[in-house]
């Protein structure tokens, strides 16, 4: 028995299920099974729910893989293939892929799909039908009955239910249950608002960790943590500020490896009443044109002040002048040089501006989406072109007591308004127009798809949050 997947590829049933009886976690394959899937489901589900060969032990020419076509740091291509050729030695392996994936390779590997891989990006999927999975989820999701003949009942209802797709269970619990392992059945956590300490951060730090080497993707409201050069007396020197304490934990995304192949995923949020919010807003922006536009149009002085701190100039050297005009002098002489009026253009816009725009710390934030929760005052003040109040708790004038009553409870709170309803002091930094503020969001948002909006005053999501 076998199963066409091109072609001219073809997976060996009878072998794979002689390598499956080593795992009792997976279901052998029987000639009832049909589903695959196709196109993207097809990969998703071989690259990021199945119960793979992670050790190799079975691993050898013939099989049919998933593995890493393209390495690219960011945007890594997965694709899938056979194993022609297996070099122990130098740990790599030749790969046949399959036509669907060739698009992603260059030169003689693009013209013939054979390339060579090190075995440490190649695996090998034990379940290659949908039913499969389905059985392994069914056995484990039942196995918490006390009786064979109730986990034998119970198997059969999970299983009906999943082969049929009446019901598909979240990513993380097709890739978990029924394979023995610690990952996560949860695909994402709203995480506690943060401690405003060291000691919170990272405490939190470690949970995000700790979540994501699991599987789970993670949400972190850092609006918690006081404002850039607001004093610490503890340490009698100025916070670095919300923004950055958020930046090292949207760096775990890129330094944990998850449980199977999901891809690391965080939301970082921040509330409009924050001090901090237009930094937050402008860091992830990697658009030079967008932050002249916002320094040349701009009311807010905090607002351009952020956007110039993001903008980086390299002015042009004596060579790069003199090549650009070297260009436009060919402009009034018949024939032009070769050059068109679109080269024409872009050297007098070079000339112009005397040099190259790009942006600072280009890696900021970049390991999570980012949001910014709204509240109602501010979508009102919008609405009625007000000014809006940007705050938060007055540690720097809080006594012994009152610090005392902030570090055990604020982060409990989370929300300004809810700690100064409650009697606590609360400094207003600054004030904005509304509108500017808002203005901001939706441009960065036009311009770079970040950042998103959170309405966090609607009652179920704004109850989750402050009691997860």
């Amino acid at each position: 028995m076998s199963v066409m997947l091109s072609q001219s590829l073809q997976v060996d049933i009878e072998k794979l299920n002689k390598d499956i009886a080593l795992f009792p976690e997976v279901h052998s394959i029987t000639p009832d099974m049909k589903l695959t899937h196709k196109g993207v489901s097809r990969l998703v589900m071989l690259d990021r729910y199945t119960y793979k060969d992670t050790e190799k032990i079975t691993l050898s020419a013939g099989d049919f893989v998933v593995l890493t076509i393209k390495e690219d740091p960011k945007f890594p291509a997965r694709g899938l293939g056979f194993i022609q050729e297996i070099d122990h030695i130098l740990n790599t392996a030749k790969v046949l892929v399959e036509e669907d994936y060739r698009g992603v390779l260059e030169g003689e590997e693009a013209q013939t799909g054979v390339i060579v891989r090190s075995l440490d990006i190649i695996e090998k999927p034990l379940e290659i039908y949908y039913e499969q999975i389905a059985k392994r989820n069914a056995t484990g999701l039942a196995s918490v009955e006390k009786t064979e003949e109730k986990r034998q009942e119970w198997f059969q209802k999970f299983y009906s239910e999943l082969v049929n797709l009446n019901f598909i269970p979240a990513g993380r619990v097709l890739y978990g249950a029924g394979a023995g392992t610690d990952v996560t059945y949860f695909n994402c956590y709203v995480m506690p608002f943060v401690q405003d300490s060291r000691e919170g951060i990272s405490e939190h730090r470690k949970q995000v960790m700790e979540i994501m080497s699991r599987g789970g993707g993670v949400g972190t409201n850092g609006s918690t943590l006081r404002p850039r050069n607001t004093l610490a007396k503890g340490v009698n020197g100025k916070s670095s500020g919300s923004v950055s304490w958020l930046d090292d934990i949207a760096k775990l995304t890129h330094l944990v490896e998850q449980g199977g192949s999901r891809r690391g995923a965080q939301m970082i949020m921040l509330t409009d009443w924050h001090p901090d919010i237009i930094e937050f807003i402008i860091s992830k922006m990697q658009n030079p044109r967008i932050l002249r536009f916002l320094i040349e149009n701009t009311q807010d002085e905090t607002i351009k002040k952020h956007a110039q701190d993001k903008l980086k100039f390299t002015p042009f050297t004596e060579q790069e002048r003199s090549m650009y005009q070297g260009i436009l002098n060919y402009k009034n002489i018949p024939g032009q040089g070769g050059f068109n009026e679109g080269i024409f253009r872009d050297a007098e816009e070079k000339l112009s501006s005397g040099g190259t725009y790009t942006v600072h710390q280009s890696e900021f934030l970049t390991g999570a989406n980012i949001s910014v929760c709204l509240t109602n005052e501010f979508m009102e003040a919008v609405e009625k072109d007000e000014d809006y109040e940007l705050r938060f708790p007055d540690v720097e004038s809080y006594d012994k007591e009152q610090m005392q009553h902030y570090n055990e409870e604020w982060h409990k709170v989370g929300d300004v308004r809810e700690w100064l309803a409650a009697g606590n002091k609360v400094r207003v930094y600054r004030k904005i127009k509304a509108k500017e503020l808002w203005n901001l969001i939706n441009i960065c948002a036009t311009y770079s798809a970040e950042p998103g909006i959170f309405f966090i005053d609607n009652g179920a999501t704004r109850s989750l949050i402050s009691a997860a």
